[in-house]
């Protein structure tokens, strides 16, 4: 399996750039690997600016990345989110007008999950936001994944009882789901019991604000 990335990659390389030897003979196995997945990872058709970025340069910042996932499994949310974002902003001066390029769909995704981690819901839910115009702008056919998306953008705002926000997001992951060919119901019905138990909350927070007004 490593062996096929470190060979997509060269092999791309070779349809693109006309020192492909000279890049493929600067780097080691492993980072030739970890190149292979980066642009495995990424849809056929956006694959083309990446392997025109500067290849050491990109793998530098990739590996902020990973050491962001690291510090994740660690619990270190911090430091996670200190690498994430370095990586972030590096890719981008390195790609001034696709600051919004598939690429950054899996770091924006740490960044939001370690801002939740830590209690930050204002700045992970902005995270979730970017991730899902990400999602919705190179691959909106991705059902399960954009859904999944919405079910935690939901799970934030319910977090800071913005209930119209959550319903909307539980709503949009509902109805997002239903239209994969390969419908996983206990999904589905986790779903929807969230979404009731928004209904729920919603309709006792009425009641008793109807109550304290008549006391």
């Amino acid at each position: 399996m490593g062996c096929c990335k470190s060979s997509l990659y060269i092999n791309t390389l070779r349809s693109h750039r006309s020192n492909s030897t000279r890049i493929s003979s600067s780097f080691t196995q492993t980072e030739m690997l970890q190149l292979g997945t980066i642009v495995s990872n990424i849809p056929d058709h956006y694959q083309e600016a990446i392997i025109n970025l500067p290849a050491r340069k990109l793998l530098n910042f990739y590996q902020y990345h990973l050491m962001a996932l690291y510090y994740g499994l660690q619990r270190e949310w911090l430091l996670a989110i200190v690498c994430e974002q370095y990586a972030i902003k590096g890719l981008q001066a390195l790609m001034p007008t696709e600051k919004d390029h598939y690429i950054f769909f899996n770091f924006y995704s740490v960044l939001s999950a370690c801002f939740l981690a830590l209690g930050e819901i204002e700045t992970a839910i902005k995270g979730l936001h970017i991730t899902l115009d990400i999602l919705l702008k190179h691959t909106p056919m991705d059902y399960k994944t954009i859904s999944n998306h919405y079910y935690h953008l939901g799970n934030a705002y319910r977090t800071i009882q913005n209930w119209e926000a959550a319903l909307q997001s539980l709503t949009q992951a509902i109805e997002i789901a239903q239209l994969s060919n390969d419908l996983d119901q206990e999904y589905i019905h986790n779903l929807e019991a969230n979404f009731q138990l928004i209904k729920k909350q919603v309709a006792n927070n009425i009641l008793c604000n109807l109550i304290l007004s008549k006391a």
